[in-house]
């Protein structure tokens, strides 16, 4: 499309993210006739473009999941292989006999920031209902304070402040496996995931899936009186933690389906969670072109694909994610233990 300004120059207007932006041009100076060439014989169909796992990141940084790239090439670059072998071992990262430890290098504090995830609306909505009284002080999440705290207040040799940083070195896991008493999930339940093939997905969904904040306590003052020992908790640490794993839980039925994908992106309809939890074999597992029989074709990726890669080239490694944990100030948390003899 072309229009001439009133001072006479050429300007044209080209398409550019979704809009057309008048600009200037100029005639071009070429070599014959200035039509296109008719030279190139007839041009097949392409058939289908294969898609490779390891496309997927690509694709990912071509939609702005720049995140979730960088965590499946994380998770790719990995070698031998790290592999949940039990739904216990995904959330820990051991087994219940203390078996399976994921190596030092497969619990990640550094990816992920807390500013990141909260820059999404339904994840702020979250975390500011967890830091709520309703939730930090409730009965269950008192219980949960007393129990972690009751080894040092009745300890003989008790302190008067209690620098839970201190105590676990800073080190986030030991932290949350210590002093966690309360958490708030997003995108965990069925209504959520559903609303999840909905809406328009995004690098959070991409990241993290379902996952969920958690609070432990940070400080702890300890009083000794003649008879009983009073506790006042009034800060906590807030922060997100969340299993990257490929592991299918047999309950579940059937391997989670990821979204049809192309090296362009993902392909997603509403109904391939709702397939999906009906155990429904059918399009949610074959190739779909969305374009029409001649377009790109979008390929069923689903958990079980990155263990077959994982089997086949002893690479990939699953991982414990956290973000950086965050002191509030909190409605304080009042115990009172009995001095012990």
């Amino acid at each position: 499309m072309t229009i001439n300004d009133s001072d006479g120059s050429l300007q044209f207007l080209t398409p550019r993210n979704g809009q057309w932006v008048k600009q200037p041009a100029t005639v071009a100076r070429v070599k014959g006739s200035g039509k296109p060439s008719v030279d190139a014989p007839h041009k097949p169909l392409p058939e289908a473009e294969p898609l490779e796992l390891t496309d997927i990141p690509g694709a990912m940084r071509k939609m702005g999941w720049y995140f979730s790239a960088a965590l499946l090439d994380k998770w790719f670059s990995y070698s031998p292989k790290n592999q949940a072998e039990t739904a216990f071992q995904k959330i820990f990262g051991y087994k219940k006999d203390g078996s399976g430890v994921y190596p030092a290098d497969r619990i990640d504090r550094n990816t992920i920031k807390l500013d990141w995830i909260l820059s999404f609306q339904r994840a702020k909505e979250a975390f500011d209902k967890l830091k709520t009284p309703k939730l930090l002080n409730n009965p269950a999440a008192t219980e949960k304070v007393r129990a972690n705290i009751a080894p040092y207040a009745t300890h003989e040799y008790r302190p008067s402040f209690l620098d839970v940083s201190h105590i676990c070195k800073g080190d986030i896991q030991k932290i949350h496996n210590n002093f966690q008493f309360q958490l708030m999930t997003v995108d965990v339940s069925s209504i959520e995931k559903a609303e999840t093939y909905f809406r328009t997905p995004d690098d959070l969904a991409g990241a993290l899936g379902g996952f969920s904040f958690y609070a432990a306590i940070a400080e702890a003052h300890i009083v000794t009186n003649f008879f009983d020992i009073d506790v006042i908790v009034d800060k906590a640490f807030l922060y997100m933690k969340n299993p990257f794993s490929f592991y299918d839980d047999p309950k579940a039925g059937g391997s989670q389906y990821l979204g049809h994908w192309s090296k362009d992106g993902i392909a997603l309809s509403g109904w391939s969670f709702l397939a999906q939890k009906a155990d429904i074999e059918s399009w949610i597992d074959s190739p779909v072109q969305p374009e029409g029989p001649h377009g790109r074709t979008y390929w069923p990726v689903h958990n079980s694909d990155f263990r077959r890669w994982q089997n086949q080239h002893n690479a990939g490694g699953d991982m414990i994610l956290f973000s950086e944990p965050r002191v509030f100030n909190i409605n304080p948390i009042k115990l009172r233990f009995k001095k012990p003899k």
